[in-house]
């Protein structure tokens, strides 16, 4: 028996039991924290509603108009863009509907505030006059060499491409497409377009579009009278090819809204005008116009209206 107890006891298996002590996560978790700083953020809310009720009548519209245009401040100093030459007085504008309705803020300036407004736009508007005059006139070299490129790569374009016009005006950048021979650029009397000028369209389009400034697009012919359609003349001639030139280059490269004027001029801005029946009067002149410095500079006055 004893022998029968000791085998018995040694086949019975040895149970091992672990148990995971977890730590205690104190107060819930990491809840508190999210509600921690929710009372934090309320407590700031209401010290900062506090302090305005608490404030002049200045301050409040200065705040008010900091939050429907804060690009007017600066972030690290509070104070208007500008300096602490800027001095700037909110007049809030009641509405005719009560408080509801909502109406501009006019904000007026001293003229201390303006004479500095005026300082700033002006040296703001020479540093981009300048920059795009610069873009300008690279553009128009970089045109003539590419031109002069094809015209040896192409020889067969070298009629083309000599009667092309590349200048830096007063007004800007002047391309001008002459006639210097029969339906060069147009079939005769029509403003339908030759199938090489519109390949050189494409081409100025592709890197007049990558300019900022307006274009302006004028027709102009010889003084020889049109002996087409007795209703048709040389004004429709003229609007209608540079009509043509425009949709060329509207649609091949240059942006929405970057061709601000489409004209027709006859045979009154002659080229030659020493020689009104000369075949260069007929043409076809794209103008990228220059910034000038009218276009950088707003009108200033003692008041000024920020929707609100």
């Amino acid at each position: 028996m004893p022998q029968q107890d000791e085998k018995h006891s040694k086949e019975q298996p040895i149970i091992i039991k672990k148990v995971k002590k977890y730590k205690h996560a104190g107060a819930h978790g990491g809840a508190w924290k999210v509600a921690y700083a929710d009372f934090v953020t309320a407590m700031m809310a209401l010290f900062i509603v506090l302090w305005v009720l608490a404030s002049s009548e200045e301050v409040k519209n200065n705040v008010e108009a900091y939050f429907d245009n804060p690009g007017a401040f600066n972030l690290v100093t509070g104070k208007p863009v500008g300096g602490a030459d800027i001095n700037i007085k909110v007049v809030p504008q009641k509405g005719e509907g009560g408080e509801k309705e909502k109406k501009p803020l006019i904000i007026q300036f001293d003229q201390k505030t303006t004479d500095t407004l005026s300082k700033i736009i002006m040296e703001k508007a020479k540093e981009d006059s300048a920059r795009a005059a610069n873009q300008v006139i690279h553009t128009g070299d970089s045109l003539k060499k590419y031109f002069q490129d094809m015209q040896v790569q192409n020889p067969k374009l070298k009629e083309l491409l000599e009667s092309l016009k590349i200048e830096i005006t007063s007004e800007g950048l002047r391309i001008e497409l002459l006639e210097n021979k029969e339906s060069l650029y147009f079939k005769v009397g029509s403003a339908q377009l030759t199938p090489q000028a519109i390949e050189i369209l494409k081409v100025l389009s592709r890197e007049i579009g990558k300019l900022p400034n307006n274009v302006v697009i004028e027709g102009h012919t010889d003084s020889r009278k049109y002996t087409g359609k007795t209703v048709y003349s040389n004004w429709e001639l003229s609007a209608d090819r540079a009509n043509s030139a425009r949709r060329v280059l509207s649609q091949t490269g240059l942006w929405d809204g970057q061709i601000s004027q489409v004209v027709g001029y006859a045979d009154t801005k002659l080229r030659n005008p020493q020689n009104p029946f000369d075949l260069t009067n007929r043409r076809v002149s794209i103008l990228i116009k220059q910034f000038g410095l009218n276009q950088f500079l707003p009108k200033i006055n003692d008041s000024t209206a920020i929707s609100h």
